[in-house]
């Protein structure tokens, strides 16, 4: 069993006035800090060896919602990271998110992770963690592609790593509210309300692109080819009614210099309705054969109140479950 570090203050302060880019105990943790501490979660993880991390004494830990006490879980099996890397920061609140490929077992996983850091001590870790053969329903029913096969992508897209001009950067505020519209226009779909789109949003899940894809010629007549649709014409399209309830909301992390805002939550499918109607009347079946829930990290990049890129860790988890850490 783990033995959570009690860390003196003058422990602290010595330590992390030994090195450059560590956070100090009454110092803001800059970007290149919250970085290095994803970095250290992750090798500690990958070493199995949670005792090099300074924990605070009441750490919390969850795995794909549930909780677990650090050096559980994924801690005993995952071997190396991937190729992809993309951090999200947030200073003020002392938090930083992180979506990457990460090996576990000879496979590739794709994870969301998220840090809190308080005076130089790890507060909290929060991991979703996707790995190949899970499922989750595509447009046709069958499992999505996205979730049987991870894509170990090379770099992040260069909307998320780009700095906003200070004149129009948005605040914390604004930028959730764009953020929440988001879920707003998939819970209970109606195609009558749509969150700000740029014409360039794209939509990756898992690491795989759920928008603006190649036509598909298969697509039997009348039917919707949601995949080839952009952002908002798929908000707009109804054909997310399936979804019946987008809950437990939190948006923890926001990066007010990148205009990112990463969100988790979960989405709910009751199954109970077995058809409904697009905005236009057309009738099309519901595709979810049973109740599910899919637990969701989302990100999102936000320029001049609109949103440009999307990015999603899904992973489905029992119908109706929330993490019973975050979401008391």
């Amino acid at each position: 069993m783990l033995t959570r570090k009690i860390v003196l203050a003058a422990v602290v302060c010595t330590a992390m006035l030994s090195g450059p880019g560590l956070a100090h105990a009454a110092d803001p943790c800059d970007r290149a800090c919250l970085e290095g501490y994803i970095d250290k979660v992750l090798d500690a993880m990958i070493e199995r060896d949670p005792e090099q991390l300074m924990l605070a004494k009441d750490v919390r830990y969850t795995e794909n919602g549930v909780a677990l006490i650090p050096g559980d879980g994924l801690w005993g099996t995952a071997s190396a990271r991937g190729n992809y890397s993309l951090y999200v920061c947030d200073p003020e609140a002392g938090q930083v998110g992180f979506y990457g490929t990460l090996i576990e077992l000879g496979n590739m996983d794709y994870i969301a992770l998220r840090v809190k850091v308080f005076e130089a001590l790890i507060e909290e870790i929060e991991v979703i963690v996707v790995r190949p053969g899970g499922t989750m329903p595509g447009p046709d029913g069958q499992p999505a592609l996205s979730v049987g096969q991870i894509v170990d992508l090379q770099k992040p897209r260069r909307q998320f790593l780009e700095t906003v001009p200070k004149d129009e950067r948005m605040s914390r505020e604004d930028l959730i509210k764009v953020a929440n519209w988001y879920f707003t226009g998939l819970a209970n779909q109606t195609g009558k309300f749509t969150a700000p789109f740029a014409d360039s949003c794209e939509r990756l899940e898992n690491g795989t692109q759920s928008t603006n894809q190649k036509p598909d010629p298969n697509t039997s007549s009348g039917a919707l080819d949601i995949l080839s649709m952009g952002c908002e014409e798929q908000q707009k399209s109804g054909w997310f009614a399936f979804v019946t309830e987008i809950r437990n909301r939190r948006f923890p992390v926001v990066d007010i210099e990148r205009g990112l805002v990463l969100a988790f939550g979960f989405f709910d499918h009751d199954a109970a309705v077995r058809s409904y109607p697009l905005p236009d009347g057309t009738m099309i079946p519901n595709i979810i054969s049973y109740p599910q829930t899919i637990e969701i990290s989302e990100l999102f990049q936000i320029r001049k109140g609109k949103i440009d890129q999307i990015e999603a860790v899904i992973n489905s988890v029992p119908y109706g479950m929330k993490s019973e850490v975050w979401d008391k």
